[in-house]
């Protein structure tokens, strides 16, 4: 062209960022001005687009910067598209508010985009407010409301969370009653809304307004519904949806949905079987990048190195490997397994890198018990200018309880420095964590401190931490005063009183200890089961205590006995005290020596190949006796046992465990 006007180069411009090519359009914009070309107010939106798409933070304060340079803040369009990106990409909510303030015109996009903002930073009352605020709505508002109800139910209680679904089905109800126009977007909002809710007949009722209104004709709202008849009971519902699925060129949607709903209800061996029923089905072709990290979660949760390793090498021949996401989850499936020497590796070798990569890399190390490393981690992330967040607090401060030695004065000033330095103001979890510590290295003066001075009643997480502490310093003054606590916070909660009924026992208060427990059989309460598991041919063996429900339970039970003799010659004197029952001391040697640890143990230790490091996982904290034996029995057999418990990881080697307890 011979002359080429600031809409000539705004054509092209856009064409570039509708294709993903970001780099370029910034090379163009620079030929633009190198030109002599003033741009305008789309030029700026256009790059701002661009920055947000395939760059972050940096680029886009850039662009800012140009447009007030320029005069062109002012500008409807360049505000908005301001807005939006820092609603996406801005460090605290005030960068947006600041921009908002600063329009001399606003308009319904400028608003949603504020209440946007408020959503992503998981401010609901404040969105709410400016939604009340607004001077004009439309349809894409009410999405933008009903969309952050569902995006802000995680990370939270279940009745909040359930209060946030039957928020956001009570907006539906308004939309449809007000006329307003019904996208897919409205539909899959309310549906997920109704999922968490987890409210049967309401979601009877919407799936009868979706089928009634046409709407049901779109994979996303198709694989929303089997996500809302999973989570609302209705299983078999679902599976009926599933097998109706009308969208063959996007089945890999119908068992996302699937595979998602068992990992967010906690059933990842039921996720595992879907996995591979899927696998079997369709092959290769149907993963993509959210299955492949569904499924990488699910290997981390179960301990399946194995398969984790597998997905590993498949998301490195199919190209995956590149997306963040997947990458993030290799981190935290080799942290979960056991393999922290592969998380640290691959961390090094990633060529993208975000917050999340970090909060991995912490959360591998902390479950490996290795606090100084995760302080050499958070040295390193404040010299790359790495800006943290709650996550990153939360897991840093836990790891003050896991260093060699007394760390509570850098646990004080990293809690400080959360309100002080970052502007994130300490929430339950970080209390909870801080009061840990605390207790952890003998300071329970300066953590009743804290806990008579938050700035909230403190909840059953902060007394649970305090107990825990308690447990390792054996302070029982404390932790009767804690389980007070506790017991008037969560009157409901089984594994309350099963910590009273233990604290009796452990006084040897039994006729307590038995009314607590027969209390807690009165009122239908249930104790979760001690539970353990390994892998042998891709197949999860689990076991419960004294559980012969195993085809193998004879040589199991007989190879047990004859290691249990072998450690007791080496120095293992089984202890009772761990028997929380009054019964003689002969049957308090016959419930410790069934373990569900060691059973588990023992059938990695018949099935292990030779080299091969046994590998166990167990659903709750491992016991004391439970402890040292796997010590003995890893020196009587020169086998590497690893044991994953609710605490983090243990592994015996040479009669030593890692976990220096």
């Amino acid at each position: 062209m011979e002359r080429r006007d600031v809409s000539s180069w705004n054509a092209v411009l856009a064409g570039l960022v509708e294709l993903g090519r970001h780099g370029e359009a910034f090379e163009l914009f620079g030929e633009m001005r190198a030109d002599g070309v003033r741009a305008d107010g789309f030029s700026l939106s256009a790059l701002l687009a661009a920055a947000g798409e395939g760059f972050g933070l940096p680029e886009g304060e850039a662009v800012h910067a140009l447009s007030l340079k320029s005069g062109l803040e002012t500008d409807l369009s360049v505000g908005n598209a301001l807005i939006g990106f820092y609603a996406e990409h801005g460090c605290s909510v005030e960068d947006v508010v600041s921009v908002f303030q600063g329009m001399p015109v606003k308009d319904v996009i400028s608003w949603t985009g504020l209440l946007n903002a408020y959503m992503e930073f998981g401010l609901v009352d404040m969105a709410l407010d400016v939604f009340d605020r607004m001077p004009q709505r439309n349809f894409i508002t009410y999405n933008a409301v009903l969309t952050g109800f569902c995006q802000n139910k995680e990370g939270v209680r279940v009745t909040f969370a359930k209060k946030a679904g039957l928020r956001g089905l009570r907006l539906f109800r308004q939309m449809v009653e007000d006329g307003l126009e019904i996208s897919d977007v409205t539909v899959t909002g309310a549906l997920n809304a109704c999922a968490i809710a987890a409210d049967r007949k309401m979601s009877e009722q919407v799936h009868a307004f979706v089928i009634k209104c046409g709407c049901g004709s779109t994979p996303w709202i198709d694989a929303a519904l089997i996500d809302m008849c999973i989570k609302c009971g209705r299983s078999g519902d679902a599976h009926l949806l599933f097998e109706q699925w009308r969208h063959q060129e996007s089945f890999h949607i119908a068992w996302n949905s699937l595979l998602l709903a068992s990992v967010r209800d906690g059933e990842y061996e039921k996720a595992l079987s879907t996995f591979l029923q899927m696998f079997r089905s369709s092959g290769v072709g149907f993963i993509d990048e959210f299955m492949l990290t569904a499924a990488l979660g699910v290997c981390g949760a179960l301990g399946f190195a194995e398969l984790g390793k597998q997905m590993h090498s498949f998301s490195a021949k199919s190209g995956l490997l590149d997306a963040c996401g997947v990458g993030n989850a290799i981190i935290s499936m080799y942290g979960k397994c056991g393999e922290l020497d592969d998380a640290v590796s691959f961390f090094e070798r990633m060529t993208c890198r975000d917050l999340v990569s970090w909060n991995a890399m912490i959360t591998a190390h902390l479950l490996h018990g290795q606090g100084e490393e995760i302080l050499d981690i958070w040295g390193q992330m404040e010299r790359l200018g790495m800006r943290p967040d709650s996550i990153t607090f939360l897991l840093v401060i836990s790891s003050c309880s896991h260093t060699s030695s007394d760390s509570t004065d850098q646990c004080r000033e990293l809690f400080v420095s959360m309100s002080s330095k970052y502007g994130i103001e300490p929430a339950m979890e970080h209390y909870a964590a801080f009061v840990n510590v605390l207790g952890c290295w003998g300071h329970f003066d300066e953590a009743e401190q804290l806990i008579g001075g938050m700035p909230f009643k403190p909840g059953a997480l902060v007394w649970r931490s305090l107990l825990d502490s308690c447990s390792k310093r054996s302070n029982t003054t404390v932790r009767r005063w804690a389980m007070k606590h506790l017991l008037a916070l969560e009157p409901q909660d089984p594994s309350t009183y099963v910590l009273a009924s233990n604290l009796f026992s452990e006084s040897a208060r039994w006729h307590s200890s038995e009314n607590t427990r027969l209390e807690m059989r009165e009122k239908g309460m249930r104790k979760i089961p001690a539970r353990s598991w390994t892998f042998h041919d891709n197949v999860v063996h689990s076991f419960f205590a004294r559980d012969r429900s195993h085809p193998q339970s004879r040589d199991i039970f007989a190879g047990l006995d004859v290691l249990i003799l072998e450690c007791i010659k080496a120095g293992y004197e089984p202890d009772t005290t761990f028997v929380l029952h009054d019964v003689e001391e002969y049957q308090k040697r016959h419930f410790l020596m069934y373990h569900s640890a060691k059973l588990a143990a023992m059938y990695g230790l018949l099935t292990a190949r030779p080299g091969r490091t046994v590998r166990v996982v167990k659903n709750i904290r491992m016991c004391g006796d439970c402890h040292s034996f796997l010590e003995h029995a890893s020196a009587a057999t020169g086998k590497v046992l690893s044991v994953r418990d609710s605490s983090g990881f243990h592994v015996f080697r040479g009669g030593r465990c890692s976990c220096r307890e």
